[in-house]
């Protein structure tokens, strides 16, 4: 099961963890090593479905994404996004806007409005109701609206 998840999901992976990481080599050693641990836990994956599966992949390599910043003790560092021009300050200003949302919520945000994916597939990435994920994007957009206001207004 765990070899089929890795053929079907590993890319798919990468590029959920890059939009957090904005680094490949550092996303692939995240995806890398949730595929570690699901080998040592494949016995946890007999029981499991293949969407279960996929669920746990995601949830295990978000901890570790976690897990890997506070270790760090730092957030994600503030890069220029592809597309941006030096003199373009909107990239850093949109990342470091996004640094006011918790960790697991910007997750989401990320998937929603730069990946474009809908509720329902960031749900079944992430294991939650599509409802869960749609009540969260609207917390996120309204700690953003507040904080903007905020930061205009000084």
């Amino acid at each position: 099961m765990v070899a089929e998840l890795y053929d079907r999901v590993f890319q798919e992976m990468v590029h959920y963890l890059l939009s957090m990481t904005h680094s490949r080599p550092e996303a692939e050693d995240i995806v890398q090593e949730t595929f570690l641990r699901a080998l040592a836990n494949a016995h946890l994956f007999e029981e499991m479905s293949a969407n279960q599966g996929k669920a746990w992949l995601y949830r295990t390599a978000k901890n570790l994404f976690i897990d890997q910043c506070r270790r760090k003790g730092r957030e994600r560092p503030e890069v220029l996004g592809e597309g941006y021009a030096e003199d373009d300050t909107t990239g850093p200003y949109v990342h470091q806007m996004l640094m006011y949302l918790p960790e697991e919520d910007r997750a989401i945000f990320y998937l929603r409005h730069f990946d474009g994916l809908n509720a329902t597939q960031i749900g079944e990435q992430l294991g939650m109701p599509p409802a869960t994920v749609r009540y969260r994007l609207a917390k996120c957009r309204a700690l953003l609206r507040e904080q903007c206001e905020t930061q205009r207004s000084e």
